[in-house]
């Protein structure tokens, strides 16, 4: 008979070797997969790994890397015989080159002595706990509460002198136009003074967000922080792309989260699908960007970096939108896990011509962007 809470502590433990391993595994999957090996039984290695495929891979792409680590993971004492609470030790000398780096201190070899803990799906976050939580890992009731936590976030919008300013009574930049003008009436004295004031007005925001499958645990998050920019009062683009790209500016343009976000679901056809962000932002470049990319804009591009296409035509694509704008801001929601080395193809083609590169899986971080835009005037 199979002991419940050993299951699920090798659940656990599988769950977070996934994640070190590159895949966005989040509670509700483990949690999943728990009770589909209670249902299946672990007798079988192919019907263990079936369900794990089914629940942790999203991407083709992962399934050479999730393939890699059950292998790895899978010994006589991990579900095999008594279903041990920790993991046997796994050799360098089995990890092939370019495979998995499972190396020491991802805390699965035998030097681990503390038993694993079961995490309780009642367990309750603490405030500060969920504002550096990870979206990808939050459970149903965490992503609510997030949630709140970014509705009531003010974006802090980056500013740029106007061309026109403001005529003030004191100042330190005199009008003499207006000066002059009203000392005609004066006999040529100029009695009533009047200064100039220069006003400052919020830059053009381009948002561009990623929907792709490797993208969809954070897509709820940043449509949330896209309508957050729409209704904030500055001129503001938002654009989605998986395999295409699309304008979504004017569904956002209500006042209702949700309403703008059902009104999104209905015009973006390829939500969780491949990524192609050399073709997308091509299609920015030559459509859109001379309407809506202005030069003194600052472009939020939201992604992972997993590109499908050519890399080389994502950095002319890249190149090409950087000259047309004030910045170019890369934020990517794996960017603040320990260990992140921005190594993917589309990456390394496109950073540099990125001025920041900045994390966006929590509402830490929407703040640290809020700080950062700040600063771009």
């Amino acid at each position: 008979m199979i002991d419940g809470e050993a299951l699920a502590a090798n659940c656990i433990a599988f769950g977070r070797l996934l994640r070190r391993a590159g895949l966005p595994v989040d509670p509700e999957q483990t949690r999943s997969f728990t009770r589909a090996l209670g249902l299946v039984g672990v007798g079988r290695k192919a019907d263990v790994r079936s369900a794990g495929r089914i629940l942790f891979v999203r991407r083709r792409e992962d399934r050479p890397v999730f393939d890699e680590a059950f292998e790895l993971f899978w010994r006589r004492r991990a579900f095999g015989g008594e279903l041990s609470g920790r993991l046997p030790r796994l050799a360098q000398s089995e990890r092939r080159p370019g495979g998995l780096d499972l190396s020491a201190d991802t805390g699965f070899g035998e030097e681990r002595r503390e038993p694993l803990t079961v995490v309780l799906p009642q367990a309750a976050s603490s405030t500060e706990t969920l504002r550096v939580a990870d979206f990808g890992e939050l459970s149903r009731e965490e992503e609510r509460d997030a949630l709140r936590m970014l509705a009531t976030l003010t974006p802090r919008l980056p500013l740029r002198p106007a061309r026109r300013g403001r005529i003030r009574r004191h100042g330190r930049r005199l009008a003499m136009r207006q000066l002059l003008r009203r000392s005609l009436g004066t006999g040529g004295q100029p009695l009533d003074w009047r200064w100039i004031e220069r006003r400052r007005r919020p830059r053009p925001i381009i948002l561009i967000c990623d929907i792709s499958g490797s993208m969809e645990r954070y897509s709820r998050f940043l449509l949330r922080f896209a309508h957050a920019l729409a209704r904030s009062g500055a001129p503001v683009e938002v654009f989605v792309f998986g395999t295409r790209l699309t304008r979504i500016t004017r569904q956002l343009r209500v006042r209702s989260a949700e309403a703008a976000l059902a009104r999104v679901a209905h015009t973006v056809v390829d939500w969780s699908g491949g990524t192609r962000i050399g073709e997308s932002l091509r299609e920015l470049n030559r459509r859109w960007v001379r309407r809506t990319v202005r030069s003194g804009a600052v472009v939020l591009l939201v992604s992972d970096g997993w590109e499908r296409g050519d890399p080389k035509a994502l950095g002319e694509e890249m190149a090409r939108l950087r000259r047309a704008c004030h910045r170019l801001v890369w934020l990517d929601p794996l960017a603040s896990r320990a260990g992140f080395e921005p190594l993917t193809a589309g990456l390394v083609a496109a950073l540099p011509y990125v001025d920041r590169f900045l994390p966006c899986a929590s509402v830490a971080s929407r703040e640290k962007l809020g700080e950062v835009l700040g600063g771009m005037g």
